[in-house]
């Protein structure tokens, strides 16, 4: 292509409402699950739902939503990232209508948690999950509705893999499991492990994917788009590398009891 072609791909990067009406969707969807189904769900198969106090049944609640969002978002992720050749062809600028909707049911349910987060901000509020969240809806909206960046986007959604073994541990202790049982110490090895896979040894993988495309004659007409990439990936990576510190002290103090016993 010769640089004619290429500002011809950028100025028909126009603004596409096409999805919204899925995110508004996604979103009430979440919303009663959470108001509702969650709720009767977990005290009908859960008989030790009804101790937890009503600050425990929030967090509880949206960790269900949590854990549903990452494993349907998770599995048309790592769906596209095999069967989706046209994705690795075009990290840039490419139409996916999977994609989309992908995009459209994360971003409803970040739009879900997040208020719910705010409106519970003094009981379950955490600053590093709503500034993910923040990030999160705003890149991903950029790639929803002018389908630029889409291979990042949908790499960056690998990380939803690690979710449902952070929840089981909360949900684990929320029960009041101890934390040297087996299943405890189990799942928090493999929470560490996924975690790392996905989300740390990931990012010389994800950056590496960067390098190549700004090397492509299309990437310097991508103008204010190439800034919201790197800074919303940057943010990201800060928070997810914190996140795995805490995680790792954590396994740590399992692995070695006496040292914990000593802190305590």
């Amino acid at each position: 292509m010769n640089s004619t072609t290429y500002l011809e791909q950028i100025r028909n990067v126009k603004f596409d409402p096409t999805f919204l009406p899925v995110v508004a969707t996604s979103f009430i969807v979440f919303t009663i699950l959470y108001k509702f189904i969650d709720p009767f769900l977990s005290n009908l198969l859960i008989k030790d739902y009804r101790t937890l106090t009503e600050i425990q049944k929030i967090d509880w609640n949206t960790r269900i939503n949590s854990s549903i969002n990452s494993l349907v978002v998770g599995t048309i992720c790592v769906y596209m990232m095999i069967d989706d050749r046209g994705l690795n062809a075009n990290p840039l600028i490419y139409k996916s209508y999977l994609l989309q909707t992908n995009l459209s049911i994360v971003i409803g349910y970040l739009l879900c948690d997040t208020i719910i987060g705010i409106i519970h901000y003094r009981a379950i509020g955490d600053a590093f999950s709503m500034a993910h969240h923040f990030v999160s809806i705003y890149a991903f909206a950029y790639v929803l509705t002018l389908n630029v960046m889409p291979y990042f986007a949908n790499f960056r959604l690998l990380a939803e893999l690690s979710t449902p073994s952070v929840n089981i541990r909360w949900f684990l202790d929320a029960l009041k499991y101890p934390r040297t049982s087996k299943l405890f110490v189990y799942n928090g090895l493999l929470m560490t492990i996924i975690f790392f896979f996905v989300r740390i040894f990931a990012m010389p993988i994800y950056w590496w994917k960067v390098y190549i495309a700004a090397m492509t004659p299309l990437w310097p007409h991508m103008g204010y788009f190439r800034l919201i990439l790197l800074v919303v990936c940057v943010v990201l990576d800060v928070i997810n590398l914190y996140w795995f510190s805490k995680m790792l002290r954590g396994c740590i103090k399992i692995l070695t009891p006496g040292k914990e016993e000593k802190h305590d």
